[in-house]
């Protein structure tokens, strides 16, 4: 495993000159008075490791790492720099080198450079490279100082979470903080799509019921459609019948204006004579000058208008002329003002010069005396100088000697030490070799465990899947039926709901009808009984006779026949109960026998009662006669008048229908439409629902069936990871297994090679420990001596009076600066004020005399072109003076001409008169045709639109073969319906897309809902699956922490013991972890209740046993022994000791105590001098 190996300090805190430590495996104590950087090696390899805390550094920032020298010291330094070679033989640190070079270097701004073997690296991968062998700056095997010392106080809560941040619990907790929260996301996602299922299941149903409106709709709809087209197609009729009578009409006044046309035309012409007469005249002349006069009044009038939009234009100008005059004082007076700001900025400039000057003087002085003073300074500082470095080559020499012997003191110390390890070394490595041994032989039979393990967890992955296999195969074939099954639920649902439409509108169309059915329903059902059916289904009739038997009839062939008026009062009774229509009933058993059938009736052309055609069952004859036993069946029309006239009751072959004493019952004969048949029985639509929800509770329980097997499959596919997880896991520890025997294997060779060489080092490291001795008695005498010049040379430097000079020359420079600043800030308001009258205030200047200038540009403008408008002005009423004079003169020609003519043209007005009355008559001939024309044509399109309304009905043409309903047989038909409608409302014509729709939309959401449901198990489970390794990891760590504890306990006081207790055995994190003690001769206590000495031993007790834990290769303690007794000190040094040796660890120990000093490997003392740590290297082993 990794171990440091050597440690370079330069320039880092105390440590001014570059300093070298070097280790190896075991015990290596750092020791030296307090203050003289022992710590600062702890912070070094903190620093070196990557840590970015300067409160953990123990230092306020970064720069303060960096040595700066002590007030004896001149050593100054820029950089600290610390290196760290770690041993890498066997591999854990990912980098092809068997030692690895770390470097950390922080100048005085705080800025670090990371170097591994030389090269330049992030941070972030330094720290990725070491934690891959575990080294971390945050890591358990680095105890800083007063770690104990807290740890000693610690309550049993913050013990056990010392236990968790060490297992690294807290990740559990976090894992399980997020399933938690998955868990509300999925619990919210459920809710949510909970409300979503409701509102869609609500909406499923809107949309169920607007689907089964929009089938009842559609079908009203489509029998509106039919009546209508047997309604548009009689008013097609009456329109072109109409239309036929108009163009008779029309032809008619054609005639009639075109004789009127000939007669003006002939008036027309005698008019054109006397024109001609009257031109002779100089009429037309007259009428020129007329027109003459009309010219020059519109010439007036124009000038008139002319004249008012000169004065218009003259009165807009004088207002603009006004306004550009106050426009060209303001500019004026705006720029005077801008005048007077440019000369006050210019005079502040000139001031600010003046100023400038002055102060550049009073620079030019200061600096002279302070040149003048550096240059006295300097002469001083040479001879300060000289004896500075005097006494530095002193305190060099010193420290050189200082140092030589200090590292021969621990040379001989480190080959004590060494001997003495060696020795201690040669039977560890026995005793160490004899434990590989087994160790090797209990590894053997482990992975033989292991491996048949791992055979039957491969066997089992084998199993689940195939199991897996199956049953997905399984559901795939249930979803299948699903999905056919669907379709047969879907299309008996569309059945049902078309059936449900059907019986309502049945109900609103034939409300008898359904009297009639629900009676036959309960007769059938036997709640009723006597009842036989319709008289038409209890009798036969040939197809020759058909239409006269229905046309005799008279709407009782649907009447219900029952056997007497018992049966008849209870059908009513039903009837009125239930709200149904009228029917009619014939009770055989109360019916009167029919007398007209033994008349004697002599009509040619009958063929008989129309009874005697019908044929039925002799129980239901009584029935027949009552209907038709007083009807008679003729051949013809007249035979049937004859017999009615008579007073009997007839009816022709053609279903024409006379009744006695001459009513007649006629027209189109249709075929009587059985309704029954439309309407489906209850006992079917009950079935049919039946079926319906059967087949949807099968799909239910077919989905519960896919619900279990989608969990069996997930569960599967859990145990498939987990039993996946768990081999890879076994395979991975068979592999480590395979390893660690292989190691084991390796280092039982290596010891036995390392005990055959130990003992010939033994005896050449005793004959280098004398030879050290006698060096060292030389050094200590020479360095008296160099003290003593040291101190003499001390005396002769005299510092005050060169300081007094240097703050004289500091106070100068401050003046300097101060002035320097005043000068620039009067400078930069001279250049602003400069750069303001150049770029601001002379462009506004610019500017506004621009202005003016345009200004008074447009003013002489307007004022030329009032003059123009006053020159127009009087031109124009001049030409308006001229015109008007020559008005007057044709005005007097015209009048003097007048009478001369006034005979033709009393002639041409009584002509005129006659054309007007023959214009007159001629226009309402016109207007007359135009109607007829018009009507013609309105007819016309709205034939055209009824026949464009039976297109989009379906037909092409009127049909012929329609049904001859009445208009009000019609309108009645089309009422109900529109009744019908009315009531269903406006209906939803995407209803049945929109109801799939939902419908799909509702299955998916059904099905997100189970995958939610799943998912909310699976956070479940997943958070007690972490609850419960939380626990088991916590609970394997804390036995083996307490293990550890009763070891370390029993060796720290001499056959004590210790034990950790939760305080919450069910729950271990709902409290803490208690530490009970016995030390040797006394009770058990919890170790609250010990003193502050026995606290300590149990803390280092503890803390070595969090060590064993999880062990590292290297471990840095620092003063972990401060509040430990003699006693306690020596055995944890032993511990130490033993430890390191048996395990092939390092320990690397900051200590004051001689008894953990004397256990160790190898000793470092740390002394400070003038500010600066200095190191040597000693072994006393053995001497406390």
């Amino acid at each position: 495993m990794p171990y440091i190996k050597r440690i370079e300090i330069d320039g880092f805190k105390t440590f001014g000159l570059k300093t070298t430590l070097t280790f190896e495996k075991g015990f290596t104590v750092i020791t030296g008075p307090n203050g003289s950087g022992k710590t600062n090696i702890i912070d070094a390899v903190l620093f070196c490791f990557g840590e970015l805390s300067a409160k953990r550094l123990r230092v306020e920032n970064f720069s303060n790492l960096i040595f700066n020298g002590g007030e004896k010291s001149n050593i100054r330094k820029n950089v600290a720099k610390v290196t760290i070679q770690i041993d890498n033989s066997d591999g854990r640190i990912p980098v092809d080198t068997t030692t690895v070079t770390i470097t950390r270097e922080i100048d005085r701004n705080g800025e670090s450079i990371y170097r591994i073997n030389g090269r330049k690296v992030p941070r972030a991968h330094l720290l990725e490279v070491l934690s891959v062998a575990g080294i971390t700056p945050y890591g358990h095997n680095i105890v800083l100082q007063g770690t104990l010392t807290r740890m000693a106080e610690i309550s049993t809560i913050e013990r056990r979470k010392i236990i968790e941040d060490m297992l690294g619990i807290a990740q559990y907790d976090a894992e399980k903080a997020e399933a938690e929260q998955k868990l509300k996301e999925a619990d919210i996602a459920i809710k949510t799509a909970l409300g979503q299922i409701s509102e869609v299941q609500r909406r499923v149903e809107d949309l169920e019921r607007e689907r089964n409106n929009l089938l009842r709709h559609n079908l009203l709809r489509r029998e509106i459609a039919r009546l209508e087209s047997i309604k548009i197609s009689g008013n097609i009729r009456e329109l072109e019948a109409e239309a036929k009578s108009l163009l008779e009409e029309l032809s008619r006044a054609e005639e009639k204006n075109k004789l009127v046309s000939e007669q003006r035309e002939s008036l027309k012409i005698k008019r054109r004579d006397l024109e001609n007469e009257l031109r002779n005249l100089g009429f037309y002349e007259i009428q020129e000058k007329s027109s003459r006069m009309i010219e020059i009044e519109v010439n007036i009038r124009s000038l008139k208008s002319k004249l008012s939009e000169i004065l218009s234009k003259i009165n807009n100008d004088q207002a603009n002329l006004s306004r550009l005059k106050s426009l060209r004082e303001k500019l004026k007076q705006q720029i005077e003002s801008l005048r007077g700001e440019i000369e006050s900025s210019e005079d502040r400039a000139k001031h600010l010069t003046v100023l400038l000057e002055q102060i550049s003087k009073e620079i030019e002085e200061k600096q002279s005396l302070y040149d003048s003073i550096s240059r006295d300074l300097s002469d001083v500082r040479s001879v300060f100088e000289e004896k500075v470095k005097q006494i530095d080559e002193i305190e060099r020499q010193i420290s050189r000697t200082r140092e030589e012997r200090v590292k021969l003191e621990g040379e001989r110390a480190r080959l004590q030490s060494e001997i003495n390890v060696y020795l201690q070394r040669l039977e560890g490595l026995k005793t160490k070799r004899e434990e590989l041994l087994s160790a090797g032989e209990k590894l053997r039979e482990f992975l033989v465990k292991l491996e048949e393990v791992a055979g039957a967890q491969r066997k089992r992955v084998d199993d689940l899947k195939s199991s897996l296999e199956r049953y997905v195969k399984r559901r795939s074939s249930i979803e299948k039926e699903i999905k056919e099954a669907e379709k047969v639920a879907e299309v008996a649902g569309e059945a049902l709901v078309k059936f449900e439409a059907q019986k309502n509108l049945i109900k609103k169309i034939k409300p008898e009808e359904v009297a009639l059915k629900h009676l036959e329903e309960l007769g059938a059902a036997g709640a009723i009984s006597g009842i036989h059916g319709r008289l038409r289904n209890l009798i036969k009739i040939d197809d020759d006779y058909a239409k006269a038997i229905e046309a005799a009839a008279s709407g009782w062939l649907d009447a219900l026949v029952v056997d007497d008026l018992n049966v008849a009062f209870a059908c009513i009774e039903a009837l009125k109960h239930m709200r149904l229509g009228r029917i009619k009933i014939i009770p055989l058993k109360n019916l009167m026998p029919n007398t007209h059938i033994n008349k004697t009736v002599n009509i040619a052309g009958l063929m008989g009662w129309a009874s005697s055609f019908i044929h039925c069952d002799e129980y239901y004859k009584p029935a027949v006669e009552f209907v038709f036993g007083d009807t008679l069946l003729a051949l013809s029309w007249d035979a049937a008048l004859r017999a009615s006239k008579e007073g009997f009751r007839a009816v022709t072959l053609d279903g024409d229908l006379y009744e006695a004493w001459g009513g007649v019952e006629s027209g189109f004969y249709r075929r009587s439409l059985d309704l029954s048949s439309f309407i489906p029985s209850e006992e079917a639509l009950k079935s049919l629902d039946k079926a319906v929800a059967a087949l949807r509770k099968y799909l239910n329980n077919r989905e519960g069936i896919i619900a279990e097997l989608e969990n069996e499959i997930s569960k599967i596919q859990s145990d498939l990871i987990s039993l996946s997880e768990s081999l890879v896991k076994i395979e991975g520890e068979i592999d480590r297994v395979k390893r660690t025997l292989s190691q084991t294997e390796s280092q039982i060779k290596n010891i036995e090679t390392a005990m055959k060489g130990l003992a010939d080092h033994v005896e050449h490291e005793r004959g280098r420990l004398a030879t050290l001795e006698a060096r060292v008695i030389e050094l200590s005498n020479m360095e008296n001596t160099l003290k003593s010049e040291y101190e003499r040379l001390k005396g002769d430097v005299d510092i005050l009076r060169f300081h007094d000079a240097e703050k004289r020359r500091s106070d100068i420079a401050q003046e300097i600066m101060r002035l320097k600043q005043r000068y620039n800030d009067v400078k930069l308001e001279l250049s602003t004020i400069r750069m303001r009258i150049e770029k601001v205030l002379n462009k506004n200047m610019e500017n506004l005399v621009a202005q003016l200038n345009e200004v008074t540009t447009q003013i002489a403008g307007l004022e030329n072109d009032l003059r123009e408008a006053s020159r127009e002005e009087e031109e124009m009423r001049r030409k308006i003076e001229d015109l008007e004079r020559l008005k007057e003169d044709f005005s007097r020609e015209i009048s003097a001409s007048k009478e001369k003519i006034s005979v033709y043209t009393s002639q041409i007005d009584a002509l005129d008169m006659e054309l007007s009355r023959l214009d007159r008559e001629y226009d309402e001939g016109i207007r007359t045709i135009n109607d007829l024309k018009i009507k013609v044509q309105n007819i016309n399109l709205h034939a055209g639109r009824l026949k464009e309304r039976l297109r989009e009905l379906g037909y092409e043409e009127p049909p012929e073969d329609l049904e001859d309903l009445s208009t009000e047989e019609i309108e009645l038909s089309l009422k109900v319906i529109g009744e019908e409608l009315k009531r269903i409302g406006a209906v939803n014509q995407l209803a049945e897309s929109q109801y799939l729709e939902v419908v799909s939309r509702y299955k998916e959401l059904s099905t997100r809902l189970n995958e939610l449901e799943k998912e909310r198990s699976a956070i479940i489970k997943f958070i007690d699956e972490i609850e419960q390794k939380k626990t088991r990891v916590f609970m394997d760590a804390f036995n083996k922490i307490n293990e550890g504890i009763k070891s370390y306990f029993s060796k720290l006081t001499g056959g004590g013991s210790a034990f950790l207790k939760l305080e919450s055995q069910d729950n271990p994190f709902a409290g803490g972890v208690d530490m009970i003690v016995q030390f040797p001769g006394k009770s058990p206590i919890p170790v609250s209740g010990a003193s502050s000495g026995e606290r300590s031993v149990s803390a280092v007790a503890f803390l070595l046993a969090l060590q064993e834990f999880s062990p590292a290769s290297f471990y840095l303690f620092d003063e972990i022994d401060a509040h430990l007794d003699a006693f306690h000190v020596e055995k944890l040094g032993e511990l130490l000791s033993e430890e390191a040796s048996e395990k092939q660890l390092q320990f690397i120990v900051i200590t004051l105590k001689p008894e953990m000093i004397s256990k160790a490997d190898k000793v470092y003392g740390i002394y400070g001098q003038n500010g600066v740590s200095h190191v040597v290297s000693m072994t006393l082993k053995g001497v406390a």
